[in-house]
């Protein structure tokens, strides 16, 4: 049937349902006969219009009845009571028709109510009932389930399953609120609390609880996990709120609990609209656009909409990828994606003209520990005098903002890479304020970047079914990377020039933690995949800081956000330094690159050319895995006692 067709027998169908209510009306109220037919007859094409005229204004008059809910009941109840009006005001005060009964008014609206809405409801049962089981050679059978949450997503949920063509069969659900056991969600009972999965899992036969609390907290999620491992349970759950934009969840939509649900935060309100208005129709740039905060950081960016967002890399793989990626995107802004090297003041010069760009977002640096230990050269020119070459170039191009993306790592560094970040906190706190607004801003590790252990891990169980982690001990702070970019955007918003803006991590999480949580996910016991402890690396440290013990620490008007304040360095004095390391660069001379580092950054401590390979005798692995304490003392002893031995050039 056509469009037009479907409209004209849906006008059809309404018109006979108002016939229908008006004659009832008539024959109720004068019992069951027709006193005055040609009144009645007279009056039914005014009512008619008027019904149609309203619905039509309010909406209603379209097929669509099998998602109808209580809005379409406040819609038709507002086109009922208009067209009664109208209809009133017309007969009897317009045409002074004084014979047409009151109590039809009323009673013909009524019924003309039940009736719509009654076909409505009608075809909406009609729509979801169960579909019956497919009858075939290979017949499924239905997966017996319990649904965690008796709320609102809870009910949405056991909607959905029950179109699912038979597959699912929803045994009941669970949920904390005591008040609500023992009653029914479109026919399914509410069983008991999650404490009494167990017991229901055994009498039932179910064994699988699909979790429909988008709202869950990280220790939320780790409870139920908990129980559904306790007793061989499989599980599942719907997004999160950040992802729960659809409104109703599918069966597509239901995947396997991730590391993030179980060790991330709980969810954070963030006014945003500041960044909107700071951003929106501008020119913004990202360096190391195709990493995973510069990649974060674009797709949020273009929620802005600004005028152009300029993407830039070295990394062509990287960047390709992002292209694609966010082709699949409909933005009203123009991206740009460009290939260079945030050391060639030229190019970069080039681009922030082109593009007119107002805001940085300064993400590119090497981040690798152990990697950047044994390359200090390309390290220091990227991450430093990168930096400083982005900062000379923006200030000449006009640019208004410029956000540097800094690390724990920075504070009392023991790899080269964190004494680079914290170079780089030092050159923006000092750096002379003139037209353009340097903020920094400072955070810890990021779940599921490129290159973090999370991969890692995952990776090392399919393969080896054995997981290598540096200490028993070792923590490190996490965060999700969109919260994090989030908070990046609310600190460039408030920060003021030369302000290191340090974002809320919570607790640092033992990564021995976060393997054995990994091992869960992966659906394997930690029996079945071991653990194996390799020592700490060069660079690396047991626990990471977010702030100096000299650091004073001012709350803002952002609660996930801290200002760290303390005296800024001399810039005369500070450049002075950078020049002297920049010769040190220019020579290769590594012990005068991290003798002048050292001087820059007192509070760094470093291991020794000659002292690194040490670390990888054999007999000292063997003695680690041995006697953790020992070992430990060892090669703390030898990495860090002696900072200022002559090392090789």
């Amino acid at each position: 049937m056509s469009a037009k067709q479907r409209s004209i027998a849906i006008l059809i169908l309404h018109t006979l349902l108002i016939l229908v209510s008006l004659l009832t009306a008539w024959l109720l109220r004068f019992e069951f006969r027709l006193p005055n037919f040609s009144l009645l007859l007279s009056v039914a094409p005014i009512l008619i219009f008027y019904r149609l005229a309203a619905m039509g204004r309010f909406s209603l008059l379209h097929s669509y009845w099998g998602h109808t809910g209580v809005p379409d009941v406040t819609e038709m109840a507002k086109a009922i009571g208009l067209g009664s009006v109208a209809f009133l005001l017309t007969i009897r005060y317009l045409f002074g028709v004084v014979e047409f009964p009151l109590s039809i008014y009323v009673l013909e609206a009524i019924l003309t109510t039940m009736t719509v809405l009654g076909v409505r409801v009608a075809s909406r049962l009609f729509s979801q009932r169960p579909k019956p089981e497919r009858r075939s050679g290979d017949r499924r059978r239905a997966q017996r389930v319990f649904i965690a949450g008796a709320g609102f997503t809870g009910q949405l949920l056991i909607q959905e399953l029950k179109r699912s063509d038979g597959r699912w069969e929803v045994i009941g659900c669970l949920d904390d609120d005591k008040t609500k056991v023992g009653a029914k969600i479109h026919g399914v009972p509410v069983l008991g609390t999650l404490e009494q999965l167990p017991a229901l899992s055994a009498e039932h036969r179910a064994f699988e609880l699909l979790i429909a609390i988008p709202s869950a907290t990280a220790a939320q999620m780790q409870r139920i996990v908990q129980i559904c491992d306790g007793v061989g349970v499989k599980y599942k759950t719907v997004p999160s709120l950040r992802d729960f934009v659809a409104g109703q969840p599918s069966v597509q939509q239901l995947r396997e609990v991730n590391l993030e649900d179980l060790l991330g935060r709980d969810p954070i309100k963030l006014d945003l609209e500041p960044v909107r208005q700071k951003l929106n129709k501008t020119g913004v740039l990202v360096t190391g656009a195709a990493g995973s905060i510069g990649s974060e950081l674009v797709k949020q960016i273009l929620r802005y909409q600004p005028a152009v967002l300029v993407c830039v890399d070295q990394d062509e793989t990287g960047l390709f990828d992002l292209q694609q990626k966010l082709g699949a995107i409909d933005a009203a802004t123009k991206v740009e994606f460009c290939l260079a090297d945030v050391t060639d003041k030229k190019r970069m010069r080039s681009i922030l003209s082109r593009y007119e760009v107002d805001t940085i977002f300064h993400a590119a640096a090497y981040k690798h520990v152990c990697l950047t230990e044994n390359n200090i050269d390309e390290v220091l020119e990227n991450n430093v005098f990168g930096l400083l070459a982005m900062l000379d170039v923006a200030e000449e191009s006009g640019c208004s903002s410029f956000v540097l993306i800094s690390s724990d790592k920075a504070v009392n560094p023991t790899s080269f890479m964190g004494c680079t970040k914290r170079i780089g906190e030092l050159i923006l706190a000092a750096r002379p304020a003139k037209r353009m607004r340097s903020v920094t801003v400072r955070f810890g590790n990021v779940l599921g970047s490129q290159g973090s252990v999370v991969p890692l891990f995952q990776d090392q169980i399919r393969s080896r079914r054995r997981i290598t982690v540096t200490h028993p001990d070792v923590t490190r702070y996490f965060m999700t990377i969109p919260e994090a970019v989030s908070l990046v955007l609310q600190a460039f918003v408030i920060g003021q020039h030369g302000d290191l803006l340090v974002l809320d991590m919570g607790k640092p999480l033992r990564i021995v933690d976060v393997a054995r949580t990994l091992i869960k996910l992966s659906g394997c016991r930690e029996s079945d995949v071991k653990i194996e402890f390799s020592g700490l690396r060069p660079g690396e440290k047991l626990h990471e800081e977010l702030f100096y013990d000299y650091e004073e620490q001012q709350s803002t008007r952002v609660g996930k956000i801290t200002l760290a304040k303390s005296k800024a360095e001399n810039w005369n004095s500070l450049t002075r330094n950078l020049d002297a390391l920049l010769e040190a660069d220019t020579q290769r001379l590594h012990s005068e690159i991290r003798r002048r580092v050292k001087h820059i950054v007192p509070e760094y401590d470093y291991c020794l050319d000659e002292i690194i390979p040490a670390l990888r005798f054999p007999q000292i692995t063997a003695s680690y895995l041995e006697s953790e304490e020992k070992a430990a003392g060892l090669i703390t002893g030898m990495a860090y006692s002696m900072p200022q031995l002559p090392e090789h050039g």
